[in-house]
């Protein structure tokens, strides 16, 4: 049986239900700017990185700051109220593969759209980091998801091949990130958040709770050109 070296996981969303905080917190911002933004377009940005949401809305509505204006008070406006949100929740069944997976000696990296800063309170805050051999965020990379760069510089930062490599992503963006480094990527989606544009995974799961060390085996050395579990 072929099996991975490294595991590697998006942050927002898969480790931790942050993904209703962060809408909270762009909401807010968007009405600081007195920008309304459609839901649809909002959903789009998942995955992303700030950057790549402010040039879009930048360009969508005019805004008279700068890229570098607009992140900088992202940034600050976000920590704060990560810092001092009452809770951030660690999705069901991650401590459990997390502890199977640093017992077996495989590498454990996190590849994320949010900053540095960010990266490290959530993970902190939800009592995780230690886990994790390296954290790289697509702003050291150099481009945002859906382009490799970020699971790109992960492999290469714990010194496994793309193609020993099991992601795990929730979004439409991280997933094309993934496939296009060369990695196998499992989609989790929630009961009831059924996403079409995650159907190109390599297997999709509802819940952590129905993974363990040796399934995640299991699948990886099954052949990628077999149908597609839908779960």
């Amino acid at each position: 049986m072929r099996k991975p070296e490294a595991v590697i996981f998006d942050m927002d969303g898969v480790l931790v239900d942050s993904e209703p905080i962060h809408v909270e917190i762009e909401k807010k911002l968007f009405d600081n700017l007195g920008i309304d933004v459609a839901d649809v377009v909002h959903r789009s940005y998942m995955g992303a990185s700030n950057e790549f949401m402010y040039l879009d809305l930048k360009t969508r509505f005019n805004l008279q700051e700068s890229i570098g204006e607009l992140i900088e008070h992202d940034e600050v406006f976000r920590c704060d109220y990560l810092k001092h949100t009452t809770v951030i929740k660690i999705n069901e069944g991650v401590i459990s593969l997390l502890g199977e997976i640093k017992t077996a000696g495989l590498k454990l990296a996190v590849a994320t759209s949010s900053s540095p800063a960010i990266a490290l309170i959530i993970l902190n805050r939800c009592e995780i980091l230690s886990y994790f051999d390296t954290i790289i965020t697509t702003s050291e990379a150099g481009k945002s998801k859906p382009s490799p760069d970020v699971y790109l510089l992960a492999a290469q930062r714990i010194g496994v091949a793309p193609a020993n490599c099991i992601v795990f992503e929730d979004s439409p963006n991280g997933l094309l990130a993934a496939k296009s480094a060369g990695m196998y990527c499992v989609a989790i989606q929630p009961d009831g958040e059924f996403n079409q544009a995650l159907s190109e995974a390599d297997y999709q799961i509802r819940t952590f709770r129905e993974m363990t060390l040796n399934r995640l085996f299991e699948i990886f050395s099954f052949n990628q050109d077999v149908v597609k579990p839908t779960n």
